[in-house]
Protein backbone atom coordinates (compact mmCIF):
# COMPACT_ATOMS: atom_id res chain seq x y z
CA UNK A 1 0.00 0.00 0.00
CA UNK A 2 1.34 3.35 -0.54
CA UNK A 3 0.36 6.65 0.54
CA UNK A 4 0.77 10.20 -1.12
CA UNK A 5 0.67 13.80 -1.81
CA UNK A 6 -0.42 14.51 -4.70
CA UNK A 7 -0.32 16.92 -7.60
CA UNK A 8 -4.28 17.66 -8.93
CA UNK A 9 -2.99 16.06 -12.35
CA UNK A 10 -5.10 12.77 -13.57
CA UNK A 11 -3.05 9.30 -14.41
CA UNK A 12 -3.16 9.10 -18.27
CA UNK A 13 -5.23 6.22 -19.13
CA UNK A 14 -3.40 3.38 -21.45
CA UNK A 15 -4.96 4.30 -24.56
CA UNK A 16 -3.67 6.93 -26.02
CA UNK A 17 -1.76 8.59 -29.05
CA UNK A 18 0.41 11.85 -29.77
CA UNK A 19 0.93 14.29 -31.98
CA UNK A 20 1.64 17.88 -31.47
CA UNK A 21 -0.70 21.41 -31.92
CA UNK A 22 0.44 24.81 -33.03
CA UNK A 23 -1.78 27.55 -30.47
CA UNK A 24 -1.15 30.51 -29.33
CA UNK A 25 2.47 30.61 -31.26
CA UNK A 26 3.39 28.06 -28.98
CA UNK A 27 3.98 23.89 -29.95
CA UNK A 28 2.25 21.31 -27.24
CA UNK A 29 1.67 17.89 -27.52
CA UNK A 30 -1.51 16.91 -28.39
CA UNK A 31 -3.05 13.92 -26.63
CA UNK A 32 -5.92 12.09 -27.39
CA UNK A 33 -6.83 9.07 -25.09
CA UNK A 34 -9.50 6.72 -25.67
CA UNK A 35 -11.14 5.66 -21.98
CA UNK A 36 -13.95 2.98 -21.35
CA UNK A 37 -14.40 5.11 -18.52
CA UNK A 38 -15.55 8.02 -20.30
CA UNK A 39 -19.11 9.07 -20.81
CA UNK A 40 -18.55 12.22 -23.12
CA UNK A 41 -15.51 14.13 -24.97
CA UNK A 42 -13.40 16.26 -21.99
CA UNK A 43 -10.90 18.87 -23.23
CA UNK A 44 -8.51 20.28 -20.96
CA UNK A 45 -4.91 21.84 -20.47
CA UNK A 46 -2.63 20.53 -18.41
CA UNK A 47 -0.07 23.07 -17.27
CA UNK A 48 1.80 20.58 -15.09
CA UNK A 49 2.56 18.12 -18.39
CA UNK A 50 2.25 20.94 -20.99
CA UNK A 51 -0.19 19.08 -23.09
CA UNK A 52 -3.49 19.29 -24.45
CA UNK A 53 -5.47 16.23 -23.37
CA UNK A 54 -9.29 15.18 -25.30
CA UNK A 55 -10.40 11.90 -23.36
CA UNK A 56 -13.20 10.63 -25.52
CA UNK A 57 -15.45 7.61 -24.82
CA UNK A 58 -14.22 4.37 -26.84
CA UNK A 59 -16.83 4.48 -30.21
CA UNK A 60 -16.56 8.37 -30.65
CA UNK A 61 -15.35 8.56 -33.98
CA UNK A 62 -11.65 10.97 -34.42
CA UNK A 63 -13.15 12.68 -37.13
CA UNK A 64 -15.80 14.21 -34.51
CA UNK A 65 -12.91 14.64 -31.95
CA UNK A 66 -11.10 16.77 -34.40
CA UNK A 67 -14.25 19.40 -34.94
CA UNK A 68 -14.59 19.27 -31.48
CA UNK A 69 -10.65 20.63 -31.34
CA UNK A 70 -11.23 23.29 -33.88
CA UNK A 71 -14.43 24.88 -32.36
CA UNK A 72 -12.76 24.87 -29.23
CA UNK A 73 -9.69 26.41 -30.42
CA UNK A 74 -10.16 29.95 -28.75
CA UNK A 75 -10.81 28.14 -25.67
CA UNK A 76 -7.39 26.51 -26.10
CA UNK A 77 -5.72 29.40 -26.71
CA UNK A 78 -6.25 31.17 -24.12
CA UNK A 79 -5.10 28.45 -21.30
CA UNK A 80 -2.17 27.82 -23.48
CA UNK A 81 -1.70 31.89 -23.19
CA UNK A 82 -1.76 31.46 -19.16
CA UNK A 83 0.59 28.16 -18.80
CA UNK A 84 4.34 28.63 -17.11
CA UNK A 85 6.87 29.39 -19.92
CA UNK A 86 9.94 26.89 -20.44
CA UNK A 87 12.95 27.59 -18.12
CA UNK A 88 15.61 25.52 -19.49
CA UNK A 89 18.92 25.19 -18.01
CA UNK A 90 21.66 27.32 -19.53
CA UNK A 91 23.93 30.10 -19.06
CA UNK A 92 22.17 33.37 -17.81
CA UNK A 93 19.37 31.31 -16.96
CA UNK A 94 17.59 32.15 -13.72
CA UNK A 95 16.24 29.27 -11.84
CA UNK A 96 14.12 28.46 -8.70
CA UNK A 97 16.62 27.12 -5.49
CA UNK A 98 14.51 26.99 -1.95
CA UNK A 99 12.42 29.86 -2.55
CA UNK A 100 14.94 31.72 -4.18
CA UNK A 101 16.38 32.35 -7.05
CA UNK A 102 19.81 31.45 -8.18
CA UNK A 103 21.65 32.76 -11.71
CA UNK A 104 23.53 30.07 -13.59
CA UNK A 105 27.16 31.25 -14.90
CA UNK A 106 28.62 29.35 -16.99
CA UNK A 107 32.60 29.57 -17.12
CA UNK A 108 34.34 26.66 -19.75
CA UNK A 109 37.27 27.24 -17.38
CA UNK A 110 35.71 26.02 -13.97
CA UNK A 111 35.43 22.72 -12.80
CA UNK A 112 32.36 20.91 -13.86
CA UNK A 113 30.73 20.36 -10.62
CA UNK A 114 28.55 23.65 -9.99
CA UNK A 115 29.05 25.63 -6.87
CA UNK A 116 26.44 27.30 -4.76
CA UNK A 117 27.95 31.11 -4.48
CA UNK A 118 24.71 31.44 -1.57
CA UNK A 119 25.40 35.32 -1.05
CA UNK A 120 25.96 35.99 -4.67
CA UNK A 121 22.98 34.27 -5.93
CA UNK A 122 24.43 32.14 -8.43
CA UNK A 123 25.59 28.80 -9.18
CA UNK A 124 28.88 28.37 -10.82
CA UNK A 125 29.48 25.63 -13.40
CA UNK A 126 32.29 24.89 -15.89
CA UNK A 127 32.83 22.61 -18.46
CA UNK A 128 31.94 22.34 -21.63
CA UNK A 129 28.86 24.33 -22.93
CA UNK A 130 26.99 20.77 -23.91
CA UNK A 131 26.48 18.80 -20.41
CA UNK A 132 25.39 22.14 -19.33
CA UNK A 133 22.12 21.25 -18.36
CA UNK A 134 22.96 17.45 -16.95
CA UNK A 135 25.18 19.03 -14.88
CA UNK A 136 22.62 21.95 -13.48
CA UNK A 137 20.07 19.00 -12.90
CA UNK A 138 22.89 16.41 -11.35
CA UNK A 139 23.64 19.12 -8.59
CA UNK A 140 20.16 19.94 -7.78
CA UNK A 141 18.78 16.46 -7.35
CA UNK A 142 21.69 15.72 -5.44
CA UNK A 143 20.89 18.55 -3.30
CA UNK A 144 17.15 17.73 -3.05
CA UNK A 145 18.01 14.48 -1.30
CA UNK A 146 20.76 15.57 0.96
CA UNK A 147 17.94 17.68 2.45
CA UNK A 148 14.98 15.89 1.81
CA UNK A 149 16.72 12.66 3.56
CA UNK A 150 17.86 14.82 6.58
CA UNK A 151 14.47 16.36 7.22
CA UNK A 152 12.64 12.98 6.93
CA UNK A 153 15.31 11.28 9.37
CA UNK A 154 14.36 14.41 11.50
CA UNK A 155 10.41 13.98 11.45
CA UNK A 156 10.75 10.51 11.54
CA UNK A 157 12.38 10.96 15.11
CA UNK A 158 9.61 13.30 16.11
CA UNK A 159 7.05 10.63 14.88
CA UNK A 160 8.94 7.91 17.03
CA UNK A 161 9.31 5.63 13.57
CA UNK A 162 11.90 4.80 11.49
CA UNK A 163 13.03 5.41 7.74
CA UNK A 164 13.30 2.75 5.94
CA UNK A 165 14.84 4.75 2.75
CA UNK A 166 14.40 7.80 0.86
CA UNK A 167 14.59 8.36 -3.05
CA UNK A 168 14.08 10.89 -5.84
CA UNK A 169 11.68 10.76 -9.01
CA UNK A 170 10.22 13.07 -11.09
CA UNK A 171 6.45 12.11 -10.95
CA UNK A 172 4.12 13.99 -12.74
CA UNK A 173 1.08 13.28 -10.37
CA UNK A 174 2.55 13.71 -6.39
CA UNK A 175 4.89 15.32 -4.68
CA UNK A 176 5.69 12.71 -2.38
CA UNK A 177 5.01 8.82 -1.24
CA UNK A 178 5.27 6.58 1.46
CA UNK A 179 5.02 2.44 1.44
CA UNK A 180 3.55 0.19 4.64
CA UNK A 181 7.60 -0.92 4.22
CA UNK A 182 8.63 2.95 5.78
CA UNK A 183 10.34 3.70 2.33
CA UNK A 184 9.32 7.58 1.04
CA UNK A 185 9.95 8.92 -2.25
CA UNK A 186 9.82 12.60 -3.30
CA UNK A 187 10.09 14.58 -6.76
CA UNK A 188 13.48 16.25 -6.78
CA UNK A 189 11.71 19.36 -8.22
CA UNK A 190 10.52 20.18 -4.09
CA UNK A 191 14.13 21.45 -3.91
CA UNK A 192 12.87 24.80 -6.06
CA UNK A 193 10.20 25.08 -3.39
CA UNK A 194 10.43 27.31 -0.43
CA UNK A 195 12.00 25.42 2.83
CA UNK A 196 8.31 25.85 4.73
CA UNK A 197 6.93 24.05 1.57
CA UNK A 198 9.19 21.02 1.25
CA UNK A 199 8.91 20.70 4.90
CA UNK A 200 5.15 20.39 4.82
CA UNK A 201 5.27 17.68 2.23
CA UNK A 202 8.05 15.76 4.24
CA UNK A 203 6.21 15.45 7.38
CA UNK A 204 3.09 14.44 5.31
CA UNK A 205 4.84 11.84 4.12
CA UNK A 206 6.20 10.98 7.77
CA UNK A 207 3.01 11.12 8.71
CA UNK A 208 2.64 7.86 6.88
CA UNK A 209 4.53 6.28 8.64
CA UNK A 210 2.22 5.86 11.16
CA UNK A 211 -0.91 6.46 9.62
CA UNK A 212 -1.20 4.81 5.89
CA UNK A 213 -4.45 6.55 5.36
CA UNK A 214 -5.42 10.70 5.06
CA UNK A 215 -7.84 10.05 8.75
CA UNK A 216 -8.34 12.86 11.28
CA UNK A 217 -5.39 11.29 13.48
CA UNK A 218 -3.09 11.77 10.23
CA UNK A 219 -3.92 15.20 9.78
CA UNK A 220 -3.61 15.92 13.72
CA UNK A 221 0.38 14.46 13.37
CA UNK A 222 1.27 16.02 9.89
CA UNK A 223 -0.12 19.25 11.71
CA UNK A 224 1.78 18.39 15.10
CA UNK A 225 5.04 17.47 13.15
CA UNK A 226 4.76 20.72 11.12
CA UNK A 227 4.31 22.95 13.88
CA UNK A 228 2.09 24.89 11.93
CA UNK A 229 -1.06 24.68 9.28
CA UNK A 230 0.10 22.92 5.99
CA UNK A 231 -2.83 24.53 4.22
CA UNK A 232 -0.74 27.56 3.03
CA UNK A 233 2.09 25.11 1.41
CA UNK A 234 -0.53 22.95 -0.06
CA UNK A 235 -2.07 26.69 -1.61
CA UNK A 236 1.49 27.20 -2.31
CA UNK A 237 1.73 24.12 -4.43
CA UNK A 238 -1.70 24.39 -5.96
CA UNK A 239 -0.63 27.91 -7.16
CA UNK A 240 2.53 27.93 -8.07
CA UNK A 241 3.76 23.49 -8.36
CA UNK A 242 2.94 23.39 -11.79
CA UNK A 243 5.80 26.48 -12.83
CA UNK A 244 8.10 23.96 -11.16
CA UNK A 245 7.40 21.38 -14.15
CA UNK A 246 8.64 23.60 -16.52
CA UNK A 247 11.67 24.55 -14.58
CA UNK A 248 14.73 22.70 -16.97
CA UNK A 249 12.41 22.27 -19.69
CA UNK A 250 13.51 23.59 -22.97
CA UNK A 251 9.70 23.72 -24.72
Amino acid sequence: MIASFRVRTPKRPAAACEERLEIGGRSLPLVIVRSPRARRAALRVDATRGEIRLTLPPRVAEARARRLIETHREWIADRVASLPLPRPFMAGAEIPFEGEILQIIWDAHRPRVPVHDAPGGRLIVGGPAEGLHGRVERWLRRRALEVLSEESRAYAEKAGKPVAGVRLGDPKGRWGSCTSGGRIAYSWRLVMAPPWVRQSVVAHEVAHLVHLNHSPAFHALHRKLLGSDPACARAWLAANGPALYWVGRAG
